[in-house]
C-alpha cells in the first residue's frame, strides 16, 4: 500500500485514502509495547552517553556551508537545524535533511567534526527519499497497531512510497480497515512525533525484532558490524539506516476540516484508477492511465450518483473532494496565493430531496461558522437571486428563494440581498444557480470570497439524476455546491495576512523553543523538548553557545515562536521552566509537566489567543 502527499508546512490536506470515516481502533498487540519500553531504555542510555561525550569534546569545529561561507559550531553540540535557523527561517522550514562530508543526516544529529555542510530541501531527488521514506514509517507504525503486521520493506520511490508487511496466509488488508488505517496516520501526524536515531549492538538489535523473522534474517544478512541503526517513531520501532524527517508533523493533515467533514457525514470519493489497479493481479493488462486538467468536481459526482439506481433512503448524499482544480487565469491577473491555475478546493455536493433542502442549507451554514469561528475571521453573507436569463419554473425559483431566506433568517448572522446576482455557469450560459457568498477581509482590508453555498435544480435534469422515492416513483434531486474554504491556497493567503506572521498556538510550526541559560542546563533542556514533542507538540532547541541568552531569546521572538521555555540552574533542580511570549510577557516560573498540560489544553481548544490565557 501507499499514501501519496505533498508537505505543507501548514498542514495540507493529505494521508487521504478511499473514504473518510471513524472506526473503532484495537488496543496495540503487546509485543509492541514490549518493544517501545525496550527501545526507550536504550534511547535513555544513548542521551546519557552523548551528553557524556559532549562534555569532554567540547570544542569548536568550523562549518562550510554553500556559497563559501563558514562558521562556527560546538563538537557534538550543534546541529544542522540549529544552524539552518541561524541562516533563515525560511530554510530551517524547507530542510528535509542535511548532507554532512557526503553523508546524509538527521537535522537533529549532532554535528561532530570539520565539516562541509549543504540542506536537502523537498526540490531536490536527496530530499524527496527522505520525505517519502519518513512517510513510510508512518504507515508502518499505523499497520503494527491496528493490524499486528510484520513490517518488511518500505522504501521511497520517485513520486511516493510503498510499504510490504505480512499479515499472515490468506490473509490481506480489507477495504473497512482502511479508514481506522488512515485515522491511525493522521494522528501520528498530528502528533508531531520525533524520529529518533539509536545506534544498537547485534544483540540488542535481535531482542528488539524478536518478533519479526524478516528484520531478524536482515541482521543475519546485512549487518556485518558490530553495531546497526535503528528509528524509534512513536510505537514503532525499525531496523533503517536514515535519514528522516525531524518529527512526523512534516508529514500532517489538516486536522479540522477533516475531523467536521467526518462528524457531518461526508465521504470522499475513491480514487477509481488506483482502486482499480489494485484490485487487479495484472496491472500490465489495464491500459496506460489518461490524465485531464479538471476545471471543476462537479460532473465528477453527478456521474457518481447515476453509475447506480438510487432510492430516497441514501438521501441526503453528500460527497466531499480535494482534488486539483486548474484555471486558464491570464498571466496578469495572476497573484501570490490568491489566484492561481491550479490549486485545491474543498468542494462538496449534497444530493437531497427538495423537503430537505432547508435542513442542509443550515447544516452549510453551520458548517461555514464553525470553520471561520475557529481560524478568527468575521465573515459577511450575500443572497443571490435568480438572474433574469434563468432556466426552469418561475415557481421552483420562488421556492427556492424562499428556503435560502429562511434558513438565513434563522442563521441568525447578518446578510444582504443581491437580486438578479445569481451565477451562469457552463457554454452559452446553460446553467444558472441560486446562491449564497461568502466574503472575508484580509489584515489589508482586502475583499475575498472564499466559502460558497449554491443552490442547482438545471444539473440533476443535464444529467438526467434520478432517485426511487417512496412512492415508488422516479423522483429529481436537487444538487447543493458547497466549499467552506473555497481555494485552501487562498484562504492560506488570507489566513496569513490576517495573523501577520503570528499564527495561533494550534496551527503554529513553531510552538515552543527550550532555551539553556548554559552548556550544564543543555542535557535538561533537551529533557524538556522531548517532553513536549511526546506530547505532540512542535519543539525546537536554542542551545547556541555563541550568543548571550537575551539574543537567543529576541531571536525566537522575531521568529514566532508562541512560547519560549528558559532554563537555567534553579529551574533545572526544580524540574521547572521559565516561560516568555512572542510578545515578551513573562508568565515566570511554572512546572514542566503542569505547562506541557497547560500548552495541550491551549491546543486542543484551539484558543486564538494561548500566550494571553495561558
Amino acid at each position: 500500500m501507499g499514501l501519496c502527499q505533498r508537505w505543507r508546512r501548514l498542514r495540507l490536506p493529505g494521508l487521504q485514502t478511499c473514504r473518510l470515516h471513524t472506526a473503532a481502533v484495537p488496543a496495540p498487540p503487546q509485543w509492541l509495547a514490549e518493544r517501545l519500553g525496550l527501545f526507550e531504555e536504550l534511547w535513555t542510555a544513548q542521551v546519557k552517553k552523548l551528553a557524556s561525550v559532549a562534555q569532554k569534546e567540547h570544542r569548536t569545529i568550523k562549518i562550510s556551508l554553500p556559497g563559501g561561507q563558514r562558521v562556527d559550531a560546538v563538537a557534538w553540540s550543534t546541529t544542522p537545524y540549529q544552524l539552518a535557523q541561524q541562516i533563515s527561517s525560511t530554510l530551517a522550514d524547507t530542510a528535509v535533511a542535511a548532507q554532512v562530508n557526503g553523508e546524509l543526516y538527521d537535522l537533529e544529529r549532532p554535528l561532530e567534526t570539520d565539516s562541509d555542510l549543504r540542506f536537502l530541501t523537498f526540490s531536490s531527488a536527496e530530499g524527496k527519499a527522505v520525505f517519502w521514506h519518513s512517510s513510510t514509517h508512518v504507515l508502518g507504525a499505523a499497520a503494527e497497531q491496528l493490524l499486528g503486521a510484520v513490517l518488511c520493506r518500505g522504501p521511497s520511490t520517485e513520486c511516493g512510497f510503498y510499504h510490504d508487511f505480512f499479515l499472515g496466509k490468506e490473509r490481506t488488508v480489507r477495504g473497512s480497515e482502511l479508514p481506522a488505517l488512515e485515522r491511525i496516520c493522521q494522528e501520528l501526524t498530528a502528533a508531531a512525533q520525533p524520529f529518533r536515531r539509536l545506534e544498537a549492538s547485534q544483540d540488542q538489535l535481535r531482542q528488539l525484532f524478536k518478533d519479526n523473522p524478516f528484520k531478524l534474517r536482515l541482521i543475519e544478512e546485512k549487518v556485518t558490524g558490530p553495531t546497526a541503526i535503528v528509528y524509534g517513531c512513536g510505537m514503532l520501532v525499525d531496523l533503517c539506516r536514515g535519514p528522516h524527517l525531524r518529527h512526523t508533523g512534516q508529514i500532517g493533515g489538516l486536522k479540522l476540516l477533516t475531523a467536521e467533514y467526518t462528524r457531518r457525514g461526508f465521504s470522499e470519493p475513491p480514487d477509481s484508477d488506483r482502486l482499480s489497479s489494485s484490485l487487479s493481479d495484472h496491472a500490465t493488462s489495464h491500459p496506460a492511465d489518461t490524465l485531464a486538467l479538471k476545471p471543476m468536481n462537479c460532473p465528477a459526482h453527478c456521474l457518481m450518483f447515476a453509475h447506480r439506481p438510487r432510492s430516497w433512503r441514501e438521501l441526503p448524499l453528500r460527497l466531499a473532494d480535494f482534488g486539483a482544480l486548474h484555471r486558464a487565469e491570464a498571466s496578469g491577473s495572476l497573484g501570490g496565493l490568491t489566484r492561481l491555475r491550479c490549486f485545491q478546493q474543498d468542494d462538496a455536493h449534497i444530493f437531497c430531496a427538495p423537503d430537505q433542502l432547508e435542513t442542509e442549507i443550515q447544516g452549510c451554514l453551520d458548517f461555514l461558522r464553525s470553520v471561520y469561528t475557529v481560524l478568527g475571521f468575521s465573515f459577511r453573507l450575500a443572497l443571490s437571486t435568480r438572474p433574469s436569463s434563468f432556466l426552469g419554473e418561475p415557481c421552483l425559483w420562488d421556492q427556492a428563494e424562499q428556503v435560502l431566506q429562511r434558513a438565513l433568517e434563522e442563521f441568525g448572522e447578518p446578510w444582504e440581498l443581491n437580486p438578479g446576482d445569481g451565477a451562469f455557469y457552463g457554454p452559452k450560459a446553460s446553467v444558472s444557480l441560486l446562491q449564497i457568498d461568502v466574503h472575508l477581509r484580509d489584515a489589508l482590508g482586502r475583499p475575498h470570497q472564499c466559502g460558497t453555498i449554491q443552490l442547482d435544480f438545471q444539473l440533476p435534469l443535464r444529467f438526467d439524476l434520478q432517485y426511487k422515492g417512496q412512492a415508488g416513483a422516479p423522483e429529481r434531486p436537487v444538487v447543493i455546491h458547497r466549499a467552506v474554504l473555497g481555494s485552501v491556497e487562498r484562504m492560506l493567503g488570507v489566513l496569513a495576512e490576517s495573523c501577520g506572521g503570528k499564527w495561533p498556538l494550534w496551527l503554529s510550526p513553531f510552538q515552543v523553543v527550550v532555551i539553556p541559560v548554559g552548556t550544564e542546563q543543555e542535557e535538561y533542556a533537551r529533557e524538556a523538548q522531548r517532553r513536549l514533542q511526546a506530547a505532540g507538540l512542535v519543539c525546537d532547541l536554542d542551545a547556541d553557545s555563541g550568543l548571550t541568552l537575551s539574543r537567543r531569546v529576541r531571536r525566537a521572538q522575531l521568529a514566532h515562536y508562541n512560547f519560549q521555555f528558559v532554563v537555567g540552574q534553579k529551574e533545572q533542580s526544580k524540574r521547572t521552566v521559565n516561560i516568555r511570549t512572542r510578545d515578551n510577557c513573562q508568565l515566570g516560573e511554572r512546572d514542566l509537566t503542569e505547562a506541557v498540560q497547560r500548552l495541550l489544553e491551549l491546543q486542543n481548544t484551539r484558543v486564538p489567543n494561548a500566550e494571553q490565557v495561558f
